[in-house]
């Protein structure tokens, strides 16, 4: 076997994308961060993790077909003829709607962007649009930059920042990377500040900190666009650059502050806290959290944190703006791209909640790179939607909670085994080529070869293996990539906040939030430093009682005890024995938990949110301690 380190990159839906090197010694594989992306400099216990995971005694390694109660191996030529039937079938009956393919961030290779030319060939099919992570907020971003993209500021430019306003974004747990900026920027004299439902790891390592109510991110925006306003603080360009100018000036300055600090959970004295800090360290670059966008008023909280970004100078001055995440897979070859009219697209955030209804029914869904029984909101709903389509097909590594549900199980080669692939990301400007750095373990194959397959079983013309080969010839030589080192490349992409032909359209609403009644507390549903949410098969801290984190003196007042076994139960009747924590740093009737943990989207709810995301905050629960 060849022992040479190989380049290749972490697949993890992350902002870090993080370039590696990995080998295989001594029937072990070792891993190491590719120093030459300076953004990248280690590797996380979470990327970490595929050292273990390819030899694995729980990995998938041959086809699987449901048995009875069980299951059964059978061959790959025996899994493709089953699984090619099943899709004829239902052509011929109902058409191509009748099927679904479901695929997710599991990896974020450039090659699952090609899988669905086999469905586009056979006339159509049925998918999600939007995502479970980022949908809702970058929809209204698309809105403020009057569709141009969603605005970024690239961490060269981040490093020039004389102040970082995290809103939410827990960086030092969820994209450790960052910190090599954050750090940079305060040992030149700059500040870091934090607004946050919660105390993190984050916010005690700011300078400052400021704690808000679920949801008030908006309202807080809101009263300092006003402020600014009002002292004539604000930059002068963001006027040539907004398409509706005076409608915002004359909304904002119309807003009633005491309501807005109201709606924030915040004092006045705190909230003046915030504008002296804004206008003491520009430039300033406002960095939003995922969870912030996690409301069905989500889109509306990114307009107003973005509208504040334009008024302290985002258009005058490179190191400042709002960055959030742009896209990985812009560099992705257009001439590649699957072109079918006939595709029937159901919400990310919902799909779960339209499908038994559609109409023609789905009676074949194939699953990739996703674990929506566990990922998804209302994941008693999903189990029964998946229950409602005859044959459910996944590929996986391990036997997640998804595959448990499914007809037919295909093992899925890891990152590592797959080889000649590109990784983008949605934080930097590189993008990585990846090499096989050993083969697929026992008869494992990749996402390609399995689609490929069955292409093949169905006697279609697509060659996925061929156009993968294509995309790998077309981005190697596109020109808009700069070649560092091997395998590692610049990508040249032009920036919204740098472009001045961008346009802008500011605010001019509030939105309608929903609030606990009394004696429930909002759910807020985190991500954790210790495991990607779906992806937590093999992770540490997902078996046993998971925990529900609630304010110290709502606890008091509801007689929960700390460490106490608890029934929580949401407002839509879904329930999960949790164990309590208290914490005095939380706002007022919030409950925190970790995504990713068994049973815990039994409490989330599935809704149609704006970007077709899903809105996970927007769930009530109550609390009530079991007798011991």
């Amino acid at each position: 076997m060849d022992m040479r380190w190989k380049t290749t990159a972490c697949p993890h839906d992350c902002p870090c994308a993080c370039s590696m090197k990995a080998r295989v010694l001594n029937g072990r594989v070792e891993i190491k961060p590719n120093t030459d992306n300076p953004w990248t400099n280690f590797v996380c216990a979470k990327g970490l993790r595929f050292r273990e995971r390819v030899f694995d005694k729980r990995r998938l390694t041959e086809p699987l077909i449901r048995f009875g109660s069980g299951w059964k191996p059978i061959s790959w030529h025996e899994a493709w003829s089953v699984w090619a039937d099943k899709i004829y079938g239902a052509v011929r009956r109902l058409g191509p709607l009748s099927l679904m393919y479901l695929s997710g961030a599991g990896s974020m290779y450039f090659s699952k962007d090609l899988i669905p030319h086999v469905f586009s060939e056979l006339g159509g099919y049925t998918a999600t649009e939007g995502s479970l992570c980022s949908s809702i907020g970058s929809q209204g971003l698309r809105e403020s930059t009057a569709g141009w993209g969603v605005p970024f500021v690239t961490p060269e430019a981040l490093c020039g920042a004389r102040g970082v306003l995290l809103w939410g974004r827990n960086v030092y747990a969820t994209q450790p990377q960052i910190v090599k900026c954050l750090d940079y920027i305060r040992s030149k004299g700059g500040k870091t500040a934090c607004v946050d439902i919660r105390k993190t790891a984050t916010s005690r390592r700011c300078d400052s900190f400021w704690r808000i109510a679920p949801g008030g991110d908006w309202a807080l925006a809101a009263w300092l666009c006003r402020e600014i306003l009002a002292r004539g603080a604000d930059s002068r360009s963001w006027r040539t650059r907004a398409l509706n100018a005076d409608e915002f000036l004359d909304f904002t300055l119309g807003l009633d502050g005491a309501k807005l600090l109201c709606a924030a959970g915040m004092e006045s004295g705190a909230a003046h806290e915030i504008l002296d800090w804004l206008l003491a360290h520009g430039p300033v670059v406002h960095m939003p959290s995922f969870g912030a966008q996690r409301y069905m008023h989500g889109d509306t909280q990114f307009k107003w944190i973005f509208a504040l970004a334009a008024l302290c100078g985002g258009f005058d001055d490179p190191c400042s703006g709002l960055s959030f995440s742009k896209d990985e897979h812009a560099i992705f070859p257009e001439s590649l791209a699957p072109s079918c009219k006939n595709v029937r697209k159901l919400p990310a955030g919902a799909w779960n909640t339209l499908l038994p209804r559609e109409d023609p029914k789905i009676e074949v869904i194939s699953i990739c790179g996703a674990n929506p029984a566990r990922q998804c909101p209302d994941s008693a709903l999903t189990a029964r939607a998946l229950a409602s389509v005859r044959f459910k097909v996944c590929c996986e590594i391990f036997m997640t909670d998804t595959a448990e549900l499914c007809d037919l199980v295909l093992p899925s080669a890891t990152f590592l085994e797959e080889g000649h692939d590109w990784l983008g990301s949605y934080w930097h400007s590189f993008v990585v080529r990846s090499e096989t750095v050993l083969p697929p373990v026992g008869g494992a194959k990749s996402d390609i070869e399995i689609y490929d397959g069955l292409a093949r079983a169905l006697g279609l013309k697509t060659s996925l293996i061929g156009l993968k080969d294509e995309m790998d010839r077309t981005l190697a030589a596109d020109r808009r990539l700069e070649e560092i080192s091997d395998g590692l490349y610049r990508h040249r992409e032009q920036m919204y906040w740098n472009d001045p032909k961008a346009q802008a359209v500011m605010p001019a609403s509030a939105p309608e939030t929903r609030m606990p009644r009394a004696g429930e507390f909002r759910l807020v549903t985190v991500h954790a430093n210790e495991y990607i949410n779906g992806q937590s098969t093999d992770a540490p801290d997902t078996e046993g009682v998971p925990e529900i984190c609630v304010p110290r003196g709502d606890a008091r007042l509801a007689g929960l005890s700390e460490r106490a076994l608890v029934k929580v139960t949401s407002r839509e009747g879904g329930s999960l024995v949790m164990r309590v924590r208290t914490d005095p740093d939380i706002a007022d009737r919030t409950a925190v938990a970790k995504q990713g943990l068994r049973g815990i989207n039994t409490l989330t709810t599935a809704r149609i949110a704006p970007g077709s995301g899903a809105p996970y905050a927007e769930c009530f629960v109550t609390i009530e301690e079991l007798s011991s």
